[in-house]
């Protein structure tokens, strides 16, 4: 009764033009990039309270048209809503100008969308996350497609209003790989997309209009049990968060076998006997995946190819591990120290070592002088 007044009360904005911003000259059938065939788009410029959506999605349809949900979210031309069938048929995806994407939507393998990157303004997807076991890859893969500045809407079932069980098996559905509350989703999204500042929460809800909370868990529920979370993709600042260790270290804080005359940088004039070398500074890193940049110029180098091995590595616990490393010679080694610029990849997983960035080299590779400027040393978060 409670979910059936609700919709009368919002009877009276139920038939109201699209905003200017979704009005795209929609066609009966809606396409992809390539020109593909989708899911026919049953519009006539208004959203329809009626339209055949999927079943979850469809008990508060009207409720988001009046509350302007979809004008917020899903109001741009290219919007996928994945699973959107449910297992039924003749269900629409949830806006006209939306493709639907099903496992036999061509391309689709299950996994990978045949969409490039940040080709969408928002992906929909209800009441499918909670049956694919790979929950990261998913929301990584969906989150892929999402233009910056697009929405990416995941609703999924709530555990005390849909099962209103505390561990599973589901006992109204035994395909549920987990249960949700709005904290373990929330989770789940910062595992899939660790990386700070991609993203912001615009929306977050939990949907029970219309529950019945008098029917006990043993019986089927009545009203709508779901998680509602919608995440902006957002550009990127230049900056990182602070963890103590990704910055510049300058050439002030390395050590060096040659002379130093500059707090500014370091040079290897290959004048030494034996080898030469620039290493430091000797930090202590939190566990995860790295990338040091080093940065130098070759002074006279010309079109002189290296005719011996100057190397770049990141060594740990003082130089007893080496755990990156590249080395220059010839023609390449050239190309590379023109370029000034040297980046390496590395893993730690032991937090309490040490860890330098070093440059050697023995006897003289060209005629010249290398300049050391530091490096700049990033946290990885894929």
């Amino acid at each position: 009764m409670r979910l059936r007044n609700a919709y009368l009360k919002t009877r009276s904005f139920f038939w109201r033009p699209i905003s200017a911003r979704q009005r795209h000259r929609d066609t009966p059938i809606t396409r992809d990039f390539d020109g593909q065939r989708g899911t026919p788009a049953l519009s006539g410029g208004v959203l329809d309270p009626e339209r055949l959506v999927g079943a979850e999605s469809r008990k508060t349809y009207a409720v988001k048209i009046a509350s302007g949900f979809f004008d917020r979210y899903l109001s741009g031309k290219a919007i996928l809503d994945i699973g959107y069938r449910g297992g039924l048929d003749g269900v629409v995806p949830i806006v006209p100008q939306a493709i639907g994407v099903d496992l036999d939507y061509r391309g689709y393998d299950g996994k990978k969308l045949p969409f490039p990157d940040e080709s969408q303004d928002a992906v929909y997807s209800s009441h499918c996350l909670e049956h694919i076991k790979d929950y990261r890859s998913a929301i990584r893969e969906w989150f892929r497609v999402v233009k910056t500045g697009g929405y990416l809407v995941l609703i999924v079932p709530h555990q005390h209003l849909f099962e209103r069980k505390r561990d599973l098996p589901s006992r109204n559905n035994p395909d549920h790989k987990r249960f949700y509350t709005p904290a373990s989703l929330l989770r789940e999204v910062e595992e899939a997309l660790p990386e700070p500042n991609s993203h912001r929460i615009r929306h977050l809800m939990d949907n029970d209009m219309g529950f019945d909370y008098s029917v006990t868990p043993l019986q089927a529920g009545v009203g709508c049990f779901e998680i509602e979370v919608v995440l902006q993709k957002i550009e990127k600042p230049l900056w990182d968060l602070d963890d103590g260790t990704s910055r510049h270290y300058y050439a002030e804080e390395f050590l060096t076998h040659s002379v130093r005359r500059s707090n500014f940088f370091l040079e290897m004039d290959f004048s030494l006997p034996a080898a030469s070398a620039i290493y430091g500074p000797y930090v202590p890193l939190a566990a995860g995946n790295y990338e040091v940049k080093y940065f130098f110029e070759a002074i006279d180098i010309g079109d002189q190819e290296l005719v011996a091995e100057i190397t770049f590595d990141v060594a740990q616990d003082v130089g007893r591990r080496r755990v990156a490393s590249e080395n220059l010679l010839g023609g390449q080694g050239n190309r590379v120290m023109r370029d000034g610029t040297v980046s390496l990849r590395f893993s730690n997983d032991t937090p309490e070592s040490l860890f330098e960035f070093r440059v050697f080299t023995s006897g003289r590779p060209f005629q010249g002088t290398l300049r050391f400027y530091g490096v700049w040393l990033e946290r990885l978060w894929r």
